[in-house]
């Protein structure tokens, strides 16, 4: 620990010196004795330890599944298209639905209803799939030599076993967001007002378990690393 001289020591060291003959040979000397008896404690100020980049990215990861789970039904259903009113396409109204397509407006609001589907896009972007956001090689980071360091060795086994379940889950949020992509919910389209609930059996909805799993296996391996 370093040691500063209290101001009032000067006075003192002004006074050893003129009792001591070889001022150049000495000084050094007198000043030490003096500093000796009025010492003041010197506090390092420890510098803040600079985050990993890949945990950064890993605790990013489990913040936008959150995200993506909190905002669930906003991900998932895409209210962009524009359907021909049912009425229109009845064998009665023929000559009007003609009427309306010569004047180019079948896409017009008074001759068409907004209708909304079930998509898969903006949950395969979140999930990293698509190479987009901090969730793109995640598995593959989990097991980098710079953030398994940072384990205590005695949580390496529960550790590994979060990893394993991690990719596990993610992987399958993987297989059933991509079949959403083609199934009848897809291409089923309903109100805008008239959402309809969550099927049990949807691949949308066994996507959003699976990711719901992901993140927390993603909080618990993150739980053994240290900071």
């Amino acid at each position: 620990m370093k040691r500063l001289c209290c101001p009032a020591a000067a006075l003192l060291v002004s006074m050893v010196l003129r009792e001591v003959q070889c001022y150049s040979c000495n000084r050094r000397r007198a000043f030490a004795i003096v500093c000796s008896t009025c010492t003041v404690p010197f506090v390092a100020h420890a510098e803040e330890p600079i985050a990993d980049p890949d945990v950064q990215l890993l605790t990013e990861a489990t913040e936008v599944l959150s995200s993506l789970l909190e905002n669930w039904d906003k991900a998932t259903i895409d209210c962009t298209y524009a359907d021909v009113p049912r009425e229109l396409l009845e064998t009665k109204n023929k000559e009007k639905l003609l009427e309306k397509a010569s004047e180019f407006a079948l896409f017009d609001k008074s001759t068409s209803v907004v209708s909304c589907r079930k998509t898969n896009k903006i949950v395969r972007d979140y999930i990293g799939v698509t190479g987009k956001g901090p969730l793109v090689g995640a598995e593959k980071k989990l097991l980098r030599k710079n953030v398994v360091q940072k384990v205590d060795p005695d949580s390496l086994d529960d550790y590994f076993a979060a990893a394993e379940s991690f990719s596990q889950d993610l992987s399958r949020a993987n297989s059933f967001s991509y079949q959403a992509g083609s199934d009848f919910d897809s291409i089923n389209t309903f109100a805008k007002e008239e959402i309809p609930e969550r099927s049990s059996n949807s691949n949308l909805e066994q996507a959003r378990r699976a990711i719901v799993n992901a993140n927390d296996s993603l909080k618990k391996a993150l739980s053994y690393v240290n900071s």
